[in-house]
C-alpha cells in the first residue's frame, strides 16, 4: 500500500532520452494514480482512479492503450492517510496545508490529490520532440501554457525531497486532469475553492531503468537537474 513505482528518471528526460518506456498495462496493474509522460516526450500524462489520460499541445486529450509506453512514469497505488476539506487551497501554502507530513516526513515522499473548484489554474503542456534526443529545455521553449477560471477538477502528484532531484523532480510536481476530461497539463499555480486535500506518506520506491544501449550511450549528468523545474 502507498508505494510508489517509477519507471526511468528525470535526467535522461533532460538529456532527451524518449523512445523507450513502460507500458500502460504493466503500471495500471500496479498502480492507481500517477504522472509521467509518453515517447517523443508529445504532452502530459496524469494517471486518476485507474485511468491513464494524455494531453497533448494541440489541446487534443484521449485515455491511454494499454500498449503504449511511458518513457517517465510515477504513479502509486494511494490510499489516502491524510484528509482535509478546506475553504481555500492555493499552491503557496500547499505544503503548510499538509500539516502534520511537514516537517516530521518531509524527507520522505508524499503523494497528493485535490478535488476542488478551481478559481484559477495555470497549467502547462510541453513536447513534441522535433529531433531525437532533443533535450527538455528545448522543448520548454515551445511549451503551451493555459489558463483557466472556475474549472472543476483534480490535480495528482508528489512531492520529492531535496536529495532525490534527477532521479524525480524535487519538491512538487502536480498534474491536472478536469472534471469533464477535457483539459489538463503540468500544474504552474493554482488557487481552488472547496478543495479535498487527500495525501499519503510513501516509504517505499521501486526504481525500474531501461535496458537501451541508448540509455546508456552518455552519462546522464546530475548538474542539469537543477533546471528541471523549468522544462518539467
Amino acid at each position: 500500500m502507498n508505494h510508489i513505482h517509477q519507471y526511468g528518471i528525470f535526467s535522461a528526460l533532460m538529456q532527451g532520452f524518449s523512445s523507450d518506456g513502460a507500458t500502460v498495462s504493466d503500471i495500471l496493474s500496479k498502480c492507481n494514480h500517477g504522472l509521467g509522460t509518453v515517447c517523443n516526450l508529445n504532452g502530459e500524462i496524469v494517471i486518476v482512479d485507474g485511468e491513464a489520460y494524455h494531453f497533448t499541445p494541440d489541446n487534443q486529450l484521449h485515455k491511454l492503450k494499454p500498449t503504449d509506453h511511458m518513457p517517465m512514469i510515477v504513479a502509486t497505488d494511494f490510499q489516502p492517510t491524510m484528509t482535509k476539506t478546506l475553504d481555500t487551497l492555493h499552491m503557496d501554502n500547499l505544503k503548510q496545508a499538509l500539516h502534520p507530513f511537514f516537517p516530521t516526513k518531509q524527507n520522505n515522499f508524499i503523494a497528493v490529490r485535490i478535488d476542488a473548484t478551481f478559481k484559477k489554474i495555470v497549467y502547462r503542456i510541453g513536447g513534441p520532440q522535433m529531433r531525437p534526443r532533443e533535450p527538455l529545455l528545448e522543448l520548454a521553449q515551445r511549451q503551451v501554457v493555459k489558463t483557466y477560471e472556475n474549472i472543476a477538477g483534480t490535480l495528482f502528484g508528489f512531492y520529492s525531497p531535496p536529495y532525490t532531484n534527477g532521479i524525480c523532480v524535487a519538491g512538487f510536481h502536480l498534474h491536472f486532469l478536469s472534471a469533464d476530461r477535457s483539459a489538463g497539463g503540468h500544474i504552474l499555480e493554482f488557487e481552488a475553492e472547496n478543495a479535498v486535500l487527500n495525501a499519503a506518506v510513501n516509504r517505499h520506491v521501486h526504481l525500474e531503468l531501461p535496458e537501451s544501449e541508448e540509455f546508456n550511450r552518455e552519462l546522464m549528468q546530475p548538474d542539469l537537474a537543477k533546471d528541471l523545474h523549468l522544462a518539467e
